[in-house]
């Protein structure tokens, strides 16, 4: 099973402002994620022995699939990721 997107029929600052926050900030972070994703990855597969020990084989391919796939989604500029803070 593969990632899926959600599609929202509003933004999430205006789903933060409809729960009551205010002083919305939102960050980029599509950037920063892109290498970390794939540090991440290097390190797993690195240790894949101890990996697949712990949580199983098909876990674990699962878990590499899905990276896999979101590593091009983020190249193919599919993939974003931001960070959003608000208070209330």
């Amino acid at each position: 099973m593969g990632p899926s997107a959600v599609a929202l029929p509003t933004s999430y600052p205006s789903l933060l402002r409809t729960a009551g926050f205010d002083h919305i900030e939102t960050a980029d972070l599509t950037a920063e994620f892109g290498p970390t994703l794939q540090r991440w990855t290097d390190a797993t597969e690195r240790n894949e022995a101890g990996v697949r020990a712990s949580i199983g084989d098909q876990t674990y391919d699962e878990r590499a699939a899905t990276r896999a796939q979101s590593l091009a989604a983020l190249d193919e500029g599919l993939l974003s990721r931001f960070r959003y803070t608000a208070t209330r």
